[in-house]
């Protein structure tokens, strides 16, 4: 009799399992295996009872199955004669232990190493002085609101849409405490000066400033006082009972031969006061109730909004003992004590939910050096200290020689030089300025529009703060010699019509170009200064890489072209991101800057247009240009700034 295998032999069907799909049974997935497997039974089931005939059959058929094609591994009939094993059952509860063990303990490593690992340095976001970009106002010549002739507080409050639209951030209103003749010696250090408004709209002008986005920034003269100031008065009146306590809010002398620059007789004695301004007496700091006084006056305008102190007179916070010269030691721990009170009221006055305000406090010193700059700026003193030397950039000097033809070359010594102090003391955050109220406009010094134009798109692309005088970002000139004011402080140049949109009174004089150069013109114009002034400092706003970024200067060619690039410094000396270069021509000739100094050169193919000078005919702004010459054409006087990306990983070179 043949077994039922040798019948499964015979039926001659071929072995058909269709892999994946579950059948009613394994044993009628099975239809043929042409090669029988040994069967070896252990001896654990050696023993076994006698099987009926129909039992032989069905582990006859388990034993001659043939695993589909690539199939790896025991099969689920073969699987279930281990299950009920009491020893596989121990050992797979065993490993089922061991790796909910050995994971959590792997969780609890992960969670000690998150916790007691070294915090990655957080990536700290600028103070908002760091980028901004300043607005300096001569509130007298600005604009007036009555018609008095005079430019007001209400005037500036009505052109503050104005200035943001061309990228203001920040407003510094000058002047603004009430004064002697619109100068340092104040009279009250609370007050407006009534020249310019009431004492309410100075609080109305804070809150306009804030409610359009924007920063509002004061002069504060720390030193010295009108004759008229009531400190002042008491003082030299200190005989009386009820002024004693201002005996020595100033220094009184009565020793013979002292310097007659710094100090006046008054009836039998002599009082220091401001080098050749007798009007203008100043403050001993060394009495500590002069300094408390002070810095209640400084409180007091913290409270009142404003965003931030330039402080003027610093050098005569502390003085050498015949009080010529300035004690630089001295002067850098008070005013270390005065940003710590300002810090500390800043965060004591904030309101419940709010955050403390930033205040800076900074400086213009003329003619400090660069150890002084480091002692005035490094840790505690002031946030930022004005680079004053840009303000010497003029046509046919000791410094812009008559030589060079142009103000090319000594704006690109001057700048290296700076740029490289900074970059040694990156704790001295650097401050521009080109203009200000007390020197010649900058299109009158270097004797060409066009050039004040390049200048001011060089000074957007330096980092950190820059600051611009009114009128400047039109190519506004001086007023003439035989005015009544000083030639820089003419009428805001608005538009075309009677008075230049200043005032319908002439009492501040008006450029004679104003029908042509005016504010509403360049704004309507699709290139001009303005536009030029407004595209840059928008810019800035959205890209911290013109503000934080690193910078390169490119070699001078023919002494009046150079170009400069800023680019984010990644690890290993690489450039990452966006790049951008600006390229600039102080010559009336062509030129062709080389830019095979810049980072990431192979990329420059692929370089796009952010900004040109006014009279750039040929390029235009997101226009995109192929530079891998590594060389750029440059028309006489033009300026051009253009950007491109990094490669991935791109040594400096």
């Amino acid at each position: 009799m043949s077994s039922p295998s040798d019948a499964l032999l015979d039926s001659g069907r071929p072995y058909e399992v269709e892999r994946g799909v579950k059948t009613d049974s394994y044993i009628k997935a099975v239809t043929n295996n042409p090669m029988l497997p040994t069967y070896a039974p252990s001896a654990k089931y050696a023993k076994r009872a006698p099987r009926s005939a129909s039992e032989e059959m069905e582990e006859s058929a388990k034993v001659i199955v043939k695993r589909p094609e690539g199939q790896v591994g025991l099969t689920a009939t073969e699987l279930e004669e281990y299950r009920n094993d009491p020893c596989w059952r121990t050992l797979r509860l065993v490993l089922f232990w061991l790796f909910w063990i050995l994971w959590i303990l792997l969780l609890l490593l992960a969670l000690l190493i998150v916790i007691f690992s070294p915090k990655c340095a957080p990536k700290m976001a600028p103070n908002w002085w760091q980028s901004a970009i300043a607005y300096n106002v001569w509130v007298p010549s600005f604009s007036d609101s009555d018609g008095d002739g005079v430019g007001d507080v209400d005037g500036l409050i009505s052109k503050l849409d104005n200035l943001r639209k061309t990228g203001v951030q920040t407003v510094w209103p000058r002047p603004f405490l009430l004064s002697d003749g619109f100068s340092d010696a104040i009279r009250d250090f609370r007050a407006l000066d009534s020249k310019l408004g009431v004492n309410t709209d100075a609080e109305k002008l804070i809150e306009a400033v804030h409610a359009k986005g924007m920063k509002l920034v004061i002069d504060f003269p720390l030193t010295t006082t009108s004759l008229e100031h009531d400190w002042f008065l008491r003082s030299q009146a200190a005989s009386k009972e009820e002024n004693k306590d201002y005996a020595q809010y100033y220094t009184w002398s009565g020793k013979a031969g002292l310097d007659t620059n710094f100090f006046s007789k008054l009836k039998d004695t002599s009082y220091f006061h401001k080098e050749g301004n007798p009007k203008a007496p100043v403050l001993n700091w060394d009495n500590a109730h002069v300094k408390m006084a002070v810095l209640d006056e400084i409180s007091s305008w913290i409270f009142r909004g404003v965003d931030g102190f330039h402080l003027t007179g610093i050098e005569y916070l502390a003085r050498s003992p015949n009080f010529t010269r300035p004690n630089w030691k001295v002067v850098a721990e008070t005013i270390s004590d005065i940003r710590n009170h300002v810090e500390t009221f800043a965060n004591e006055s904030a309101k419940e939910g709010q955050e403390p305000k930033k205040i800076i406090v900074f400086a213009s010193l003329e003619g400090s050096k660069e150890k002084d700059k480091r002692r005035l700026v490094s840790d505690l003193h002031l946030n930022s200290l004005v680079n004053y030397e840009l303000t010497n950039v003029e046509k046919n000097t000791k410094i812009c020689h008559k030589n060079e033809g142009n103000v090319g070359l000594c704006t690109y010594e001057i700048l290296a030089d700076l740029l490289m102090f900074h970059s040694l003391h990156d704790d001295v955050i650097p401050a521009w300025e080109f203009g200000n109220p007390f020197v010649s406009r900058l299109a009158s010094r270097v004797g060409s529009r066009r050039h004040a134009e390049l200048l001011l798109m060089v000074q957007l692309m330096l980092p950190g703060s820059n600051a611009f005088y009114y009128g400047d970002e039109l190519g506004m000139r001086n007023l003439p010699n035989d005015t009544k004011i000083a030639g820089q402080q003419g009428a805001m140049q608005w538009d075309d019509s009677a008075g230049a949109g200043f005032s319908s009174k002439a009492d501040v004089p008006i450029g004679s170009d104003y029908k042509n150069v005016n504010w509403q013109r360049q704004y309507n114009d699709e290139q001009s200064s303005l536009k030029t002034f407004a595209r840059l400092s928008k810019l800035r706003q959205r890209d911290e890489t013109l503000t934080l970024g690193q910078t390169l200067m490119g070699r001078i060619v023919d002494g009046s072209a150079f170009t400069m690039a800023r680019f984010m410094k990644g690890d290993n000396q690489t450039a990452v991101g966006t790049i951008y270069v600006i390229g600039v021509n102080f010559s009336p000739k062509e030129v062709d800057l080389p830019l095979d100094t810049l980072p990431s050169l192979t990329t420059l193919g692929k370089a796009m247009i952010v900004a040109v000078s006014s009279n750039v005919e040929d390029l235009s702004p997101r226009e995109s240009v192929d530079l891998s010459s590594k060389h750029f054409h440059l028309g006489p006087d033009q300026g051009v700034v253009f950007r491109y990306t990094a490669e991935k990983v791109v040594p400096l070179n």
